[in-house]
């Protein structure tokens, strides 16, 4: 069974931020596979799909935590659930 999250990631501007944030989810439990595209008003449009259950804090760290040491913030925020 595989899990899929969608969400976006604030400030994430260049390509040295996509590989941050795209190894901290390759670096998860379960992960296999990252789609990120980034968007115009310096975000990422992610799509991780996981074949653990993963809660969004799990998510959330593993990429905030990536801004340490950086001039960036990254922040996490979720996609509305479709209908």
């Amino acid at each position: 069974m595989t899990y899929q999250h969608r969400f976006h990631v604030e400030d994430v501007t260049c390509e040295h931020c996509d590989a941050r944030v795209r190894n901290a989810l390759l670096a998860l439990p379960g992960a296999q596979n990252v789609e990120l595209v980034r968007t115009p008003q310096d975000e990422a449009a992610v799509l991780f799909t996981a074949s653990e259950v993963l809660v969004p804090e799990q998510i959330e760290t593993a990429i905030t935590q990536q801004s340490v040491g950086t001039t960036h913030h990254y922040r996490v925020r979720w996609d509305a659930p479709m209908a």
